[in-house]
């Protein structure tokens, strides 16, 4: 790391400790020490005050960035996001085309954001090209890119006629070289994995991926606090802005997936709760970010808790068509061999379908937004999902609500033939005691 890099990442440091309430070096010296962890221990309050100025060594500034994220309550992956301080970004013109203001988000984390001479060319040929709305896009970013000490513009000197995909990275490898950090490619849709094998260097980072696991400095601290608070009225309690309110947790749960799934408090309390979150900014739609990547009303489902699933649907008007959606999966064609287990697209219909949850099942087919036909990345809808364990009602409530028998999955499979397959073959729904089957 350059001097640069290191005071940027100190520089964190210190917005990430006064953004958890820890005002002096001394009261964080203390939090350290006595957070049970003896690689945390400072003797001297001068170590972090040399850290947080980026005048210790790089190992150093690491360990109590690291140290930080830690007392705070970062998550592993949070914890990658905040270190994105020693890293370079190359956005590509994909992922610029995408998200015009990338630039500028990319500059709150990454010490440097190199643009390739390379990725300027092509938004001027899209403009030039393109008298629409694509050309003043293109037009709009390349006026809008601020060239400065932290955002710089690299040229590509080498071969012309090679693939653009490839001139990046050499720029990218360039820079690594150049900086003497690891470089990350940010693109929207093209794979560069071919050309990256084996590089330790320099990576590439999807565009979708990048912005599920963005968030800018959280109070993670009090955030925990809140995820552990319940009561009855929550009129006189302070609500954090909208940024913190729509944060991930450490677990990957937002406050209002945690309030649908903890149990452990009344029904009234949980719901008054996540009333309060959606009156100040809470995104009743947003998908947790750990394993299924589903929405608040898909947990319900899954908890078979139908009173919150109702309150989700009809008072907070959660929508019925928000499927999961993995941003590790992203840029990969819908084919036989994607794993099924990790499926996009998968809608709470279709969940409560493949579960045989009848009052589900019935409840979204009586809500007019309900897309009954929407067919997940195997291809299978609702009704196929009904079908394929022989959930003879569902099935049927399905059908009255206008299910399109004909619609194939990705094996030109209807409906109709996966439940001829589930009388032949006989196969039972997995339960807690025995996981064994098929899961999509």
């Amino acid at each position: 790391m350059t001097k640069k890099e290191m005071e940027f990442l100190g520089g964190r440091m210190k917005q990430l400790r006064e953004k958890n309430s820890v005002k002096s070096l001394e009261a964080m010296r203390e939090l350290l020490t006595d957070s049970g962890n003896d690689d945390y221990r400072v003797d001297n309050k001068s170590t972090l005050s040399r850290a947080e100025s980026g005048s210790a060594g790089e190992k150093t500034i690491i360990k109590w960035a690291k140290a930080y994220c830690s007392v705070f309550g970062y998550s592993e992956k949070q914890t990658e996001q905040f270190l994105r301080g020693d890293k370079i970004a190359v956005p590509d013109t994909s992922a610029l085309l995408k998200n015009p203001q990338l630039v500028d988000e990319l500059g709150e984390e990454y010490n440097i954001v190199v643009i390739p001479d390379t990725v300027i060319r092509e938004l001027d040929g899209i403009k030039n090209a393109n008298a629409g709305a694509l050309g003043k896009k293109a037009w709009e970013i390349i006026r809008g890119i601020g060239y400065g000490e932290r955002v710089i513009k690299m040229e590509y000197d080498g071969d012309k006629s090679i693939e653009k995909d490839e001139q990046i990275i050499s720029v990218a490898k360039t820079a690594a070289e150049k900086y003497g950090c690891e470089v990350q490619i940010i693109t929207d849709d093209a794979d560069y994995s071919a050309f990256l094998k084996g590089d330790e260097t320099v990576t590439a980072l999807h565009l979708r991926e990048y912005m599920i696991t963005k968030q800018k400095l959280v109070n993670m601290k009090g955030l925990v606090e809140l995820d552990n608070y319940y009561a009855d009225d929550y009129s006189n309690l302070t609500a954090p802005d909208e940024d913190e309110i729509n944060a991930f947790l450490a677990d990957g749960n937002t406050l209002i997936i945690s309030a649908v799934r903890n149990r452990s408090h009344s029904l009234a309390q949980r719901k008054a709760k996540i009333k309060w979150l959606t009156d100040h900014g809470a995104d009743v739609n947003k998908r947790d970010c750990k394993h299924r990547y589903f929405p608040p009303l898909t947990h319900a489902i899954q908890m078979n808790d139908y009173e919150m699933f109702i309150f989700l649907l009809n008072e907070c008007h959660a929508d019925p068509n928000v499927g999961s959606r993995n941003p590790h999966d992203a840029g990969k064609l819908r084919q036989k061999d994607i794993k099924r287990e990790k499926n996009e697209g998968n809608m709470p219909l279709m969940v409560a379908a493949w579960d045989g949850k009848v009052e589900f099942v019935k409840a979204l087919c009586a809500d007019e937004r309900t897309s009954i036909n929407q067919q997940d990345a195997n291809g299978f809808t609702a009704l196929i999902k009904a079908c394929y364990w022989g959930f003879l009602k569902c099935r049927d409530i399905l059908l009255d609500a206008g299910a399109d028998t004909k619609i194939v999955d990705i094996d030109g499979l209807t409906a109709e033939d996966h439940y001829n397959e589930f009388l032949e073959c006989g196969r039972k729904k997995p339960t807690k005691q025995n996981k064994k089957g098929r899961r999509f």
